[in-house]
């Protein structure tokens, strides 16, 4: 056998076995991906995956979609942005540029920035309308075999401000609501919050929602006993309080936050509050990418 023969038999061996190491798993997944101060969270389960929140980085967040979605599935289901903030939205162009999405859900915390106007545009050439989704809804990926996620907040959702991302509306009156969006308030405080059900367990992924939103939630009753928290706004000190985690009583809280950052996250009372409700602490800036079995 020649040599250029036994090259090519090689090459033919390692793309099976690449094939084969990548094949889809019905065991759901959970990867936190280190995208440096910011969010974002892959979901796999068989052939279905699942992006919320894109992180501050292009490279970042597609180094981590090339590690963990077989190079042969170029498809995302679903993409949820939790709020418009630089560190959620601003990998997410890059993200519809490369993959074919599905769908493409949001809530209605909006402002306006240059990642906006970006994101705006490659949604419009990929054809995807931005979808909004509050309280009570359901997202369903798939079968009976899929994944599940139902929204617990915001409670309602202004659905012009959700057009504001997408290419239906004139420059003036998209102008209009994002002035009057900024006069709203906190920005995290409509961030999307998502419980996963899966396989007997509770996800509860809390965008960077704050005490205001938390406080809501706990009075209109939609909190329930879970078993992993993504901790809320990458554990500032004015998320995730006591009587919140008191409440979901967490067994694993993963904190997405990036290696000494300005703002001083994970704040040291959120980690005590996190330590007194016996919560297991896992932070990306100190591991990198966190992968979950679920």
């Amino acid at each position: 056998m020649s040599k250029k023969l036994y090259y090519l038999v090689g090459l033919m061996i390692g793309f099976v076995v690449m094939v084969v190491m990548q094949l889809p798993s019905d065991k759901a997944r959970m990867v936190v991906c280190d995208v440096g101060q910011g969010d974002a969270i892959l979901i796999i389960k068989g052939r279905y995956q699942v992006l919320i929140d894109g992180g501050p980085s292009r490279e970042k967040i597609l180094s981590c979609l090339e590690e963990q979605i077989p190079f042969y599935d170029r498809t995302i289901e679903l993409i949820v942005l939790t709020n418009t903030d630089h560190d959620h939205m601003n990998g997410l162009s890059s993200v519809v540029e490369r993959y074919q999405v599905i769908q493409f859900v949001t809530s209605d915390g909006v402002h306006s920035s240059d990642a906006l106007v970006r994101l705006r545009g490659v949604l419009a050439t990929a054809g995807i309308v931005p979808v909004p989704v509050e309280q009570g809804d359901q997202i369903r990926i798939g079968d009976t075999n899929g994944l599940q996620f139902n929204v617990l907040w915001p409670p309602d959702t202004n659905e012009e401000y959700v057009a504001v991302i997408g290419n239906e509306m004139d420059k003036s009156k998209r102008e209009q609501i994002l002035g009057v969006s900024a006069k709203r308030g906190n920005l995290n405080e409509r961030s999307v919050v998502l419980l996963l059900l899966e396989d007997n367990k509770k996800i509860l992924l809390s965008g960077d929602t704050g005490d205001q939103a938390e406080g809501e939630m706990l009075k209109e009753g939609v909190l329930q006993d879970i078993d992993i928290l993504k901790v809320g706004h990458h554990g500032s000190k004015y998320a995730s309080t006591g009587e919140f985690l008191e409440m979901i009583k967490p067994e694993l809280a993963v904190i997405s936050v990036g290696s000494k950052n300005t703002y001083g996250h994970p704040t040291p009372e959120t980690l005590d509050r996190l330590s007194k409700v016996g919560a297991v602490v896992r932070r990306t800036d100190e591991e990198g990418s966190i992968e979950i079995e679920l």
